[in-house]
């Protein structure tokens, strides 16, 4: 463990750099001092320090280049992997606009069919000798739909989407009375039971 960790430890070239020179510093004032005084000075120790020197200096070069070229490597590897996830993010985005268009048409025709269904529904006590209910008129319908779909489309859009706006869909309890814990179906199967119980039981028929 203690060589691993010796392995990745990087040598202090700029001490290095400093005690080399202060030693090369050092020999040339001893061979100041030899000259001075007559006496004998191994010059090879000089040549041996400008040499140690000059290896420090071009150690610390082929660092810092390493250095670099392993921070533009390191880099560039980030870069390729923000491009894959930008290409990932955007292929689900196309896909969720895709799904959000198919639903929207789906959401249209289905609210077409409540709305044409509720008519038709009103038409037909109508024929059966009943008032037409108020739980299926237009505009309880729509303002039923509406709530339910505020309560859905909220907690993503909040109150508004662009231009487009909701109204306020929140506590235990609906503008209408439901409850959010029951379905939407439930809740407007509830809305309408007693307009349609008069209806289908057969006691109230006028037959």
């Amino acid at each position: 463990m203690t060589e691993a960790v010796a392995i990745n430890l990087q040598p202090d070239w700029d001490g290095r750099h400093r005690i080399a020179a202060d030693r090369l510093d050092e020999l040339r004032r001893e061979r100041g001092v030899a000259k001075l005084e007559g006496k004998v000075f191994d010059s090879r120790q000089i040549v041996e320090a400008e040499a140690e020197l000059d290896a420090i200096a071009a150690a610390q070069v082929e660092a810092e280049r390493r250095r670099r070229a392993e921070q533009e490597a390191a880099t560039q590897a980030r870069r390729a992997e923000l491009r894959a996830h930008l290409t990932e993010t955007l292929d689900a985005r196309s896909k969720a606009i895709t799904e959000a268009e198919l639903a929207t048409y789906k959401l249209a025709s289905a609210l077409e069919q409540l709305l044409a269904a509720s008519k038709d529904a009103s038409r037909t006590m109508l024929a059966l000798g009943h008032t037409a209910p108020m739980s299926m008129d237009d505009n309880s319908v729509k303002l039923r739909a509406s709530l339910r779909l505020a309560a859905i489309l909220g907690p993503v859009c909040g109150t508004t989407f662009g231009r487009l706006s909701f109204p306020v869909a929140r506590g235990p309890h609906l503008a209408d009375g439901t409850s959010l814990l029951d379905s939407w179906h439930d809740s407007d199967a509830l809305k309408i039971a007693s307009d349609i119980s008069k209806v289908i039981t057969p006691e109230n028929n006028h037959e």
